[in-house]
């Protein structure tokens, strides 16, 4: 297995385990959920879709020839990004569409 493969295998199970472990922890979607509760929810996907994006980018550069284009900023704005748009799915895949 090379090495961009396994960032990308442990990069969605850290997403995964993370969005899920703190969804059911800090339960943000409640009616009676507070600020405090939804902000560390989004935090902690934001920061875990941020080190995604930045565990992407220096897997390329450390295993290809390729030259990565984009700075890091580029890579980890897409990962929180991308970590959101995937929690919201996720959230609406599993609980919003039988609502």
């Amino acid at each position: 297995m090379d090495g961009r493969l396994l960032t990308r295998i442990t990069n969605a199970g850290l997403l995964a385990t993370v969005g899920m472990g703190a969804g059911h922890l800090l339960m943000p979607a409640r009616a009676t959920a507070g600020l405090a509760a939804r902000a560390a929810f989004i935090a902690s996907v934001a920061g875990t879709g941020a080190l995604a994006g930045w565990r992407e980018r220096r897997a390329r550069e450390y295993d290809g020839d390729e030259l990565v284009r984009g700075a890091a900023w580029v890579w980890v704005t897409w990962g929180i990004l991308s970590a959101l748009l995937l929690a919201w799915f996720a959230f609406w895949l599993m609980h919003g569409a039988s609502r």
